[in-house]
């Protein structure tokens, strides 16, 4: 079985969320995790940052051309927790999107909105950007023919 083939890097950047939930009445001290191909990356807790956190944090995932597995590999997965001290994590919401026009277009920034079975439950902010590892097509040159060349005497 031979490896995946890496096409490039994509760089997301989680700025922000708004509209969080809030399960309790004290501030909660939110986390966003970032999940691709199976790797999961985790930004920094934002002490007291309620409903309306912000991190401003950089993560880089390779993006692999894997044939069979490309559909699932195009699908981006964010979601936020509050972080509990003496429990397990509460899941505030979760979404998706896919990256499949990121991949083309080579940007991405907008927000993503975020849902549980309850219904929507925020939004976060995010920034992608595609870099390729293919050198970018060439550029050609003007052709010499112009249209009156082309033309009967």
């Amino acid at each position: 079985m031979s490896q995946p083939k890496e096409i490039g890097t994509l760089v997301v950047v989680v700025l922000k969320a708004r509209h969080l939930h809030q399960p309790s009445f004290y501030k909660q001290d939110p986390y966003a995790q970032v999940v691709l191909c199976g790797q999961t990356k985790k930004t920094k807790v934002t002490p007291k940052g309620g409903q309306h956190p912000e991190w401003d944090d950089e993560f880089r995932f390779p993006v692999y051309a894997e044939p069979g597995k490309d559909r699932q590999n195009r699908v981006l997965e964010v979601s936020c927790y509050k972080q509990e001290a003496k429990a397990e994590d509460v899941l505030l919401g979760k979404g998706t999107v896919d990256i499949e026009e990121t991949l083309k277009t080579g940007e991405f920034d907008d927000w993503v909105q975020l849902e549980t079975s309850a219904g929507a439950r925020g939004e976060v902010y995010l920034e992608m950007t595609f870099y390729a590892n293919s050198p970018p097509p060439p550029t050609r040159r003007p052709s010499k023919l112009t249209p009156d060349r082309l033309a009967r005497p």
